[in-house]
């Protein structure tokens, strides 16, 4: 909160307003929690009996309504038709997806159409609507679009489905304030489902049959047409045999293939024979050791040899045996090369002739490759002949055989539903929860009238506590005054008798009527503020004033003139308040011509003030006197500045009851001139911003504001020692309760709290 800059206080005049100030806190502890309760208590108990009345009466007065409980078990899996289960995809899927679609199935509007007609819902419906009406409508008419909607509502209004976790379990409740109905939707709803699927599942069998029936016959001719064009293609092309690898084409192939590969293997034999031959020489073994008269002459060739080396050895070489020798050697060496040269050309023979074997059969192989190329280009649409009309006729077959099964089995569909638990007519109701609900009705009410009194309590900016006064006005509290009771106060008046009309002023004088209570302690306390602020110079001039009227601000200073009093001190007490001052009322003064505005009209004459109560003959009070015509300007002027000096002088404590701040401005020039200002807040009544306002005004004039009095408090609502206080002051006869606030009419204020309020 923003404060105004303040004007310096006047030379010998305290500053007060610094020293007042009170830091504010922002936590909330548990006692400001229990003070809201305390304070807003009938709220709180009235949501709570306004909740509990309203379950108990709802508990009461409504019907009681009854569920029927049935248990089904779907198996996705286990069952399928008899026939044709290649064709009909039955019941796959995950189990929780399947009971899913099988509750949609259940709470589904055909299926309670079906289960209201075999109920005769619609005919109930009509008899009911047909009561007192002058045209009844037909029991065996057609359902109109209204009916329909109708007798879906009455199936489905209170029908649940749900799953059980983790099984293959639904159950379905219904709830009503008939159990035989309940029991009978449900029984009725699981019939009708259960025959319902059968049927679907009948109907998808005799459909598919039906379709096949008629794509069989075109079958059949397909079938028949691929083996006639089967047939002709053998015809044509000599295929004879099971498959079209059955020909003798194939066979010669085989044949001549095998042949031509030996005959490959004897040309290079011979080919490499013929080619060692030539490159070895005449003399070589390898070739020529399997000829006998080779190997006869090269026997005798190196004995000769032999015989020749010893000859020459012995005889020399022109001895006539070593001549005979060499010609033996040189026929037989002839004969030798001419064998030889002979098994050349018998090896080259052989080479020849399985070359020329050879070319012939592959000659032949290629001529056969080619018939056996033209016989698999046939072949490829041979096989492709055959195995269409291998798949024609095992096609047919199949559905042939699976369409005499369906005719004979489709009535024996197998039904994947079970019926655990029937329902039965329920003996007791499941709802209204009497007990539950007004213990529901009971807690709730509570909660919700504590969370309602804490808005309320967020709404409502009026004060109730001094620790609030101080916390919003930033000004110490010098007293908290606590209520009075009016019953108390008959009983405490001393003195004569008075009259009820008088009581209100007497409540105003606690502190000389009832010196022992606790509200009399407290204006002790004020004085002891006020004595104490300064001890070297006490305040002479206080002021008195309020923001608004009926605040207690009167009283307020009443009281603290009363308790000054009776320190001995004489105390002038004067009613400022030229609009509305009620002192010589309160104060029981008779005299009507003596007041401040008859002081102020004639300055040199001499008064003498009433004292009123003769157990406090130095209590001079000085009421209004005669309502002059201009007020604001009477108070403001420097006649009164200069008879408020001369009081100070003449009496010890001088306390003037002033206008409200920001009713009128009277009280400024007032407030402006005093020792001290003690500004009275009425608890329950005064208003954060205005309080704020009527501080802030004050400051503005430069106004020694000492403090606050907290006027009408309820102790219970202050703190824990406070309230334990009031508790003590009860023995003493002091309850606590709201006072009445004044009338604004003096002021021109009745308009402004009409609007307020």
């Amino acid at each position: 909160m923003s404060l105004e800059p303040q004007p310096e206080p006047q030379p010998g005049q305290p500053d007060h307003r610094r020293s007042n100030i009170v830091v504010p806190t922002d936590q909330l502890s548990l006692m400001d929690v229990w003070r809201v309760l305390m304070k807003q208590r009938f709220v709180i108990l009235a949501v709570t009996v306004i909740s509990f009345a309203a379950a108990t009466i709802y508990s009461y007065r409504t019907k009681p309504v009854y569920e029927s409980v049935s248990r089904v078990q779907i198996m996705p899996n286990s069952g399928t038709n008899v026939g044709l289960q290649g064709l009909l995809a039955e019941g796959g899927g995950e189990l929780p997806s399947v009971l899913q679609t099988q509750i949609l199935i259940l709470q589904s509007d055909a299926v309670a159409l079906d289960t209201a007609q075999a109920l005769n819902v619609t005919g109930k419906l009509r008899a009911a609507a047909n009561k007192g009406s002058a045209s009844a409508t037909p029991a065996e008419s057609d359902l109109t679009p209204a009916e329909r909607r109708a007798a879906i509502k009455f199936i489905k209004n209170g029908l649940t489905v749900k799953m059980i976790p983790n099984t293959q379990l639904l159950e379905i409740h219904c709830r009503s304030t008939d159990p035989v109905m309940a029991t009978e939707i449900v029984n009725q709803l699981l019939d009708t489902y259960v025959d319902d699927d059968l049927k679907s599942k009948f109907d998808r069998t005799m459909h598919v049959s039906g379709w096949l029936q008629k794509q069989l016959e075109d079958l059949k001719k397909e079938a028949a047409d691929a083996q006639y064009r089967l047939t002709d293609f053998e015809k044509q092309h000599n295929i004879v045999g099971t498959d079209e690898n059955s020909n003798l084409t194939m066979q010669n192939l085989q044949q001549i293939s095998g042949e031509l590969t030996s005959a490959e293997a004897e040309r290079i034999m011979r080919e490499a024979r013929m080619r060692g031959f030539a490159a070895q020489g005449p003399e070589m073994a390898a070739l020529t050791g399997d000829n006998t008269a080779v190997n006869s002459l090269r026997l005798q060739l190196s004995e000769l040899n032999t015989q020749r080396a010893q000859y020459a050895a012995k005889y020399g070489d022109r001895n006539p045996k070593m001549q005979d020798l060499d010609l033996q050697i040189q026929k037989l060496q002839a004969s030798l090369n001419k064998e030889v040269e002979l098994a050349h050309q018998q090896v080259r023979t052989e080479y020849e002739n399985s070359l020329h074997a050879e070319q012939m059969l592959r000659g032949r192989l290629d001529q056969q490759k080619e018939a056996a190329y033209k016989l698999n280009e046939s072949s490829a649409q041979y096989s492709i002949l055959r195995h269409e009309a291998q798949l024609n006729r095992d096609l047919y077959d199949a559905l042939q055989m699976r369409l005499k099964e369906a005719s004979v089995t489709a009535g024996l569909s197998a039904t994947n539903i079970t019926v655990v638990d029937r329902a039965q007519i329920p003996v007791m109701p499941v709802a209204p929860r009497k007990s539950l609900n007004m213990l529901l009705g009971l807690v709730g009410g509570l909660l919700g009238g504590i969370l309602f009194a804490f808005i309320v309590e967020s709404i409502d900016d009026r004060l109730q506590t001094s620790e609030e006064v101080e916390s919003v006005s930033m000004l110490s509290s010098l007293a908290t005054v606590p209520h009075i009771a009016d019953e108390q106060m008959k009983r405490r008046t001393p003195g004569e008798e008075k009259s009820e009309s008088s009581l209100p002023f007497l409540l105003e004088l606690t502190a000389l009527t009832n010196p022992k209570s606790i509200a009399t302690e407290a204006y002790r306390g004020l004085r002891s503020s006020l004595l104490l602020s300064s001890i070297d110079k006490p305040p002479r001039m206080i002021v008195v004033t309020s923001a608004f009227p009926g605040e207690g601000k009167t009283t307020t200073a009443v009281n603290t003139a009363i308790v000054l009093a009776q320190r001995g001190e004489r105390v002038l007490l004067i009613d400022a308040d030229l609009r509305r001052g009620c002192l010589d009322r309160v104060c029981g003064v008779t005299d009507k011509e003596i007041g401040l505005s008859t002081v102020l009209a004639h300055p040199g004459r001499t008064f003498n003030f009433p004292t009123p109560f003769p157990e406090l003959p130095t209590l001079y009070v000085l009421p209004t006197g005669p309502r002059p015509p201009n007020p604001a300007e009477m108070l403001s002027s420097g006649r009164l500045a200069d008879q408020l000096l001369a009081w100070s002088k003449e009496f010890n404590r001088v306390v003037l009851d002033t206008a409200p701040v920001l009713a009128v401005s009277d009280t400024q020039a007032i407030a402006a001139q005093a020792d001290c200002v003690i500004l009275v807040a009425r608890a329950g009544i005064t208003r954060r911003r205005a309080l704020v306002k009527a501080r802030d005004l004050l400051w503005r004039v430069n106004a020694a504001i000492a403090g606050v009095v907290v006027n009408d408090v309820d102790m219970r609502l202050e703190n824990f020692y406070t309230y334990r206080y009031g508790m003590y002051g009860y023995r003493y006869g002091y309850g606590y309760r709201y006072g009445t606030p004044y009338s604004d009419k003096a002021y021109g204020y009745e308009e402004e709290e009409k609007g307020e309020q």
